[in-house]
């Protein structure tokens, strides 16, 4: 017999104890923190999307030349 994903009483919270909702917690909450990067490690990501959005440039420019 297959369920129906759609059918509320398939997923009745009558069996499930209230407890058992306090303790879920996601696995690595403990190790969590957030990690702010260096520096150097922005100015290289904004660099290389800089160096990206001027390769798209230049290539829509030479595309646009040739449509000429």
């Amino acid at each position: 017999m297959s369920r129906n994903p759609l059918n509320r009483e398939n997923y009745s919270n009558e069996n499930l104890e209230v407890d058992e909702f306090e303790n879920l917690d996601a696995v690595n909450d403990d190790q969590y923190s957030k990690h702010k990067p260096s520096k150097a490690d922005t100015l290289r990501a904004r660099r290389q999307v800089e160096a990206w959005l001027e390769e798209r440039r230049l290539q829509r420019a030479i595309e646009d030349d040739w449509d000429v």
